[in-house]
């Protein structure tokens, strides 16, 4: 008889993987590096959560804080996921797919610290080909210019689109864009 796999991030395959008790935790950890793939509590009754998902991966605390009471004024997502860098995105994601959440879309900076935004989405499509093949939309948002090889990443990322957040430090100029931002959102995933 085969032995279930599961696809572990650190190896970059489909693995075989232990189940552990710890910490009343149970854990399940690839065979080979030890990576845990999945940890639910033992007390918790593990449902899929109720409500609608939208990630945000921006190293901006003001930014990150805008956009999120935004998000939420708006109702574009009754659920919203803010993180620092690519790796902590990846990380919520990965939790988000496990337990089949309804994610609307993503928001991702180009230049993060530990993880940069290309690097993250490429992670993302990555995990979703392996769980569930549904592709989220993948929106970056970043001062970095758009050249010849990000456009050429978003048709391999596609869904995926960028918005120019400019490089102005005036938070007036900042919030327009943020709101252009999600008007563009709006119109092109929520019908609205």
């Amino acid at each position: 008889m085969a032995q279930e796999k599961k696809y572990c991030l650190c190896c970059g395959e489909d693995v075989p993987y232990n189940t552990v008790i710890r910490n009343e935790r149970r854990e399940i950890t690839c065979a080979f590096c030890g990576f845990i793939l999945d940890a639910d509590k033992l007390w918790e009754v593990r449902k899929r959560p109720a409500g609608t998902y939208a990630l945000i991966a921006e190293d901006s605390k003001f930014t990150r804080t805008l956009l999120r009471e935004l998000i939420l004024k708006k109702s574009l997502s009754s659920e919203v996921m803010a993180v620092t860098n690519g790796l902590e995105l990846v990380s919520q994601y990965s939790k988000l797919l496990s337990h089949d959440a309804d994610v609307r879309f993503v928001i991702i900076d180009l230049n993060m610290p530990v993880m940069d935004g290309l690097t993250a989405a490429r992670t993302l499509r990555t995990l979703e080909e392996k769980r569930s093949g549904k592709k989220v939309p993948i929106v970056f948002f970043s001062a970095i210019k758009a050249d010849k090889n990000l456009k050429k990443q978003m048709e391999v990322l596609a869904p995926a689109h960028y918005v120019n957040k400019g490089a102005d430090s005036d938070t007036r100029e900042l919030a327009k864009r943020v709101e252009g931002l999600l008007k563009f959102i709006s119109q092109r995933y929520q019908g609205a």
